[in-house]
């Protein structure tokens, strides 16, 4: 029960990375608001877990996140840990190389994983402040650390997810004083919805075979135990970094 007496809130939580954070985080005692665009799916990750509540919310949207935060505050009666896993890949809208990519997907793209995290972190903070200290993980992502020109053309993705290590770090140097705590994730390849469609691509397969020397794939657990890690009391003496679990990835050039 490495959480017990935690109140968590967790982004993304309908599916992939972000459900399997809102259960194990329950699992290990906390109380999760699990919160997504994706009602059905934030069900299907509550079901069966009482320590597990739900919040319908678009992490872009400036009101929405107001009132999540405050429906947060009533349901939890305070914040100690915060989790953003809430993401977009923009190919649908026209992500692609700088001199490709188009307005609407720098536009969207950048507001879900970029802006969205910054308005989660701005109403975590005061939450935080009040309880006296907090846990902030940011999701970013290995492609933002190193950009790969082979296969992985959406700049705009790489553009937000390396705002997101920013960020987190300029959060980490100011509020560290009062006890906030803020770190990322960067995952590799991980088994998820959002990474199916480069999954039926063999010769991108090969590529992460090559690059993530410890298997093609990281699973959505690997992500979930970092971020109990980041989370708990265990790793007191951490901010402001990066972990990257992506099985080898960063070592390449």
């Amino acid at each position: 029960m490495r959480l017990k007496g935690k109140r968590a809130l967790v982004t993304g939580a309908a599916s992939g990375m972000g459900r399997a954070i809102a259960r194990l985080f329950a699992a290990q005692g906390a109380r999760v608001v699990g919160a997504d665009v994706n009602a059905d799916g934030l069900e299907e990750t509550a079901e069966g877990c009482d320590a597990i509540s739900v919040e319908t919310l678009d992490v872009a949207s400036s009101k929405e996140v107001a009132r999540a935060f405050a429906s947060v505050e009533e349901t939890l009666g305070g914040l100690d840990v915060l989790v953003c896993a809430a993401g977009i890949v923009g190919s649908k809208f026209g992500d692609g190389p700088a001199g490709e990519c188009t307005e609407e997907a720098w536009d969207k793209v950048l507001g879900v994983n970029l802006k969205g995290v910054w308005l989660c972190n701005r109403y975590a903070i005061p939450m935080m402040q009040k309880a006296g200290a907090g846990s902030i993980v940011n999701v970013s992502s290995t492609t933002a650390l190193r950009p790969p020109a082979q296969f992985f053309r959406s700049h705009a993705y790489m553009t937000s997810k390396g705002g997101v290590v920013t960020l987190t770090q300029c959060v980490a140097a100011y509020y560290g004083k009062e006890k906030i705590r803020a770190n990322v994730i960067a995952p590799g390849m991980i088994d998820t919805p959002m990474s199916q469609r480069m999954q039926g691509v063999p010769e991108i397969m090969a590529f992460l075979e090559e690059r993530q020397s410890l298997g093609a794939l990281g699973t959505i657990d690997d992500i979930a135990n970092a971020a109990l890690f980041l989370a708990g009391d265990e790793s007191g003496f951490i901010t402001g970094q990066v972990i990257a679990v992506d099985g080898g990835w960063t070592n390449h050039g």
